[in-house]
């Protein structure tokens, strides 16, 4: 009798263990990547402006603190915006960063951070003349050996191959009314790739 009573409570027992090990993995990535846009648009904030060679050390840095597992993907876009004299927000510049493992063998068809949407910054949060960094982050999260489980031909499973996290956060320049990538008013975008380190931006 106790071994059939085992039979039926053990698998529940493993599997809400192993329900929360995930949910607890799932919410430090999710932390981390929250940490790392705060970092990204910290730093972007503290220049005047930034060149190719700045970018290259921003995204290096970030990279430092990232600690993000290497077993899946993660994207960055930091923009920064100016609203001009007659009210209407634009670009000063993007740098975009993925990680080498972006978009492959989860999601091979990945998007890129798509654009932040400004039509719901209003001039009391960024007057004319000032300015505002936007940094946005994506991390594809591979979950830790239930992809395969109830897998069929069409290869859905039980979990999906990844869950996609997503963040982002918005930044006040510190030491000028508006943070330049390259030169000001050109609208330039650095693309980034490399480890830490090792980051070099065309």
């Amino acid at each position: 009798m106790a071994a059939m009573e085992f039979a039926i409570i053990a698998p529940i027992i493993i599997g809400l263990y192993l329900g929360l090990a995930e949910m607890g993995s799932v919410l430090s990535a999710d932390r981390k990547l929250s940490h790392t846009a705060s970092v990204a648009g910290d730093l972007a904030t503290q220049v005047e402006a930034l060149g190719k060679s700045e970018a290259a050390d921003l995204v290096s840095a970030v990279a430092h603190v990232m600690d993000l597992d290497d077993n899946a993907g993660f994207a960055m876009r930091l923009q920064s915006f100016e609203r001009d004299s007659g009210g209407t927000m634009k670009s000063e510049g993007v740098i975009e960063y993925k990680t080498d493992a972006y978009g492959r063998g989860l999601d091979t068809d990945a998007k890129d951070v798509s654009a932040f949407d400004t039509s719901g910054i209003g001039e009391d949060m960024v007057p004319r003349g000032g300015g505002i960094v936007v940094a946005q982050v994506r991390y594809q999260y591979k979950p830790f050996g239930f992809g395969s489980v109830g897998r069929d031909g069409a290869r859905k499973g039980f979990l999906p191959d990844y869950l996609t996290l997503e963040d982002a956060f918005l930044f006040k320049p510190r030491r000028s009314d508006v943070v330049a990538f390259g030169k000001a008013g050109t609208d330039v975008t650095y693309s980034c790739r490399g480890e830490a380190g090792k980051v070099s931006c065309t």
